[in-house]
């Protein structure tokens, strides 16, 4: 979807505050960072047991609460420029968890957006590619087809850009962001376990035909989160600008870590068994595995692709992270936290 240029009349970053959610995680911290530095104010909203000493070294102010506090949510936006609601679950044990986290939960930012004293004038939510589904028939997804996700999280995801949606009826501008994979230094869950597995020389890969993916570096999503406070109001996908084959992501891998590995093909049929397996061993301990029946059907999908059009003022596809440079950054931060 394009949209018309948008010049914002609104302060400068030093005049304006933005209230984070999520703001301990692996993006929000890299946003976090980000804005800090480009003369944001910043406020995060956080669980009392959360980490929270990077953000203090960043002079954040922190807000206790969660995504059912909607009191707090509004108190932590009252007098904030934008919110950027990056806070939600990317693994849970059901749909219903799913939805109580990403749906409801953005429900409740909305509400406690639209009940803030002084009321933010924007509202950035972040979604991912799976809200949208995988490409058809080789083409990117355009933002304004219909979607069609293949997951529960793809559907909570999708309920959550609605429930954000609902703020613009009353005066707060809403950018959508659909997000694809994201990796770079901080991520411990969705690459670590594949770069240790090539690490030990094993290159898993689903069999048959090829499937790419695009992907994001953390550093450029966490300025395009940045800069969706000053393009105009919509949807929009952003993702470094060419899907990679997941046998490049292999071999980039590889070359960052520096071995040979073995390219194991798996059948499709195996591949959905062991996430069936291993998803029911999540459930067992109590807690949603990093792999799973839908993580494989992801996985299997013949390509994870949007079309960027429109989303050069977030990420100009100059300023994306090369495959290989990121792929080196990021072993590299992990050799320094010892996981390699």
């Amino acid at each position: 979807m394009r949209f018309a240029p948008y010049v914002s009349i609104f302060p400068a970053p030093m005049d304006r505050i933005a209230l984070i959610t999520g703001a301990t995680g692996f993006v929000g911290g890299h946003l976090a960072g980000h804005l800090a530095a480009q003369g944001w104010k910043l406020r995060a909203l956080v669980r009392p047991t959360s980490d929270t000493a990077r953000l203090r070294a960043l002079g954040a102010e922190l807000r206790t609460g969660d995504l059912d506090a909607v009191d707090a949510i509004a108190a932590a936006a009252d007098g904030a420029d934008t919110v950027f609601h990056l806070a939600g679950a990317t693994t849970a044990p059901s749909e219903a968890a799913f939805r109580r986290a990403n749906a409801e939960g953005t429900r409740n930012v909305v509400a406690g957006v639209l009940r803030a004293g002084n009321r933010p004038r924007r509202l950035v939510y972040a979604s991912s590619f799976a809200a949208c589904g995988p490409a058809v028939d080789g083409r990117p997804r355009r933002v304004e087809e219909t979607p069609a996700p293949i997951t529960a999280y793809g559907r909570s995801k999708l309920a959550g850009e609605t429930e954000a949606r609902a703020a613009t009826g009353e005066g707060v501008e809403v950018v959508v962001l659909r997000v694809p994979a994201v990796y770079g230094p901080g991520d411990r869950a969705s690459f670590l376990p594949l770069f240790k597995l090539v690490k030990r020389r094993l290159a898993p890969l689903p069999a048959g035909p090829e499937r790419r993916a695009q992907l994001i570096y953390v550093a450029d999503l966490a300025r395009a989160f940045a800069r969706a406070a000053g393009v105009a109001p919509g949807t929009y996908a952003v993702a470094a600008p060419r899907a990679h084959p997941f046998a490049e992501l292999l071999g980039e891998i590889a070359a960052a870590v520096g071995t040979h590995p073995l390219r194991v093909p798996i059948p499709p049929a195996l591949f959905r068994a062991a996430g069936t397996v291993a998803g029911r061993w999540g459930d067992l301990l109590g807690g949603a595995g990093v792999f799973n029946r839908e993580k494989a059907e992801e996985v299997l999908a013949e390509a994870w692709e949007c079309d960027l059009s429109g989303s050069e003022a977030l990420l100009p596809p100059d300023e994306a992270m090369p495959l290989g440079r990121g792929t080196a950054e990021t072993a590299r931060w992990y050799r320094t936290q010892g996981w390699l």
